[in-house]
């Protein structure tokens, strides 16, 4: 389920029929009565998608704004906010979140991406080069960095098992005798076997031979 195809846009909105830039309206599920109401947003992947987020990001947004608890599943993509919550609700959510998040505050094109640095989220756009600063007052920007952290962690922690893979490997050669150096004498023994095969070794050709196996 994609939705209804929009055009990407703040809070201003954008009418032009041509405008390339494009995102499925955002909708949901209700479920549940009382305490246990919950929208469930089906198509939260898709939104994210084309604002070139991350799905969890844009659902803490509605948390945020809507100042209701959210979770969000990565393996089922099932994006749930507290409370029911109507399409008309979440879709100007979004806008508040384009205009915060995703479009240059230069060109006001939705070509950013994060960089982020010294406990800072900076937009790079990709279409005109600026680099301005997010709003840190956002709440979200809590989440942000709490990502960012957690993912430099987890490619840290890869880093070090490859590495350790990599030593097992070359442990493994040195004890089966497959080492680089083992593999050198190999070699220039062949060359040699090749230069004496057309004629009978002499005593010089002997302790050549002789030297190569050592």
């Amino acid at each position: 389920m994609v939705g209804q195809i929009i055009n990407i846009a703040g809070t201003t909105p954008v009418d032009d029929p041509e405008y390339r830039y494009k995102m499925p309206k955002v909708f949901g599920k209700l479920e549940g009565r009382g305490n246990g109401s919950k929208t469930v947003i089906p198509n939260i992947s898709d939104v994210a998608l084309s604002l070139h987020r991350d799905a969890g990001e844009v659902n803490k947004f509605f948390g945020c704004e809507l100042g209701a608890q959210t979770t969000y599943n990565a393996e089922t993509d099932r994006a749930i906010v507290n409370g029911h919550h109507s399409d008309a609700v979440l879709q100007q959510s979004i806008h508040k979140y384009i205009e915060t998040f995703v479009i240059c505050p230069n060109c006001r094109l939705p070509e950013t991406e994060y960089k982020i640095k010294s406990g800072a989220i900076w937009h790079k756009c990709a279409a005109c080069g600026a680099k301005e600063m997010v709003d840190m007052s956002h709440k979200l920007c809590t989440y942000i960095l709490a990502q960012d952290k957690k993912a430099k962690q987890d490619a840290k922690k890869n880093g070090k098992k490859d590495d350790k893979k990599d030593k097992k490997k070359d442990k493994k050669k040195d004890k089966d005798g497959s080492g680089s150096d083992e593999e050198k004498k190999k070699v220039r023994h062949s060359q040699m076997i090749v230069i004496f095969g057309s004629r009978l070794l002499n005593h010089h050709d002997v302790l050549c031979l002789s030297l190569l196996q050592c």
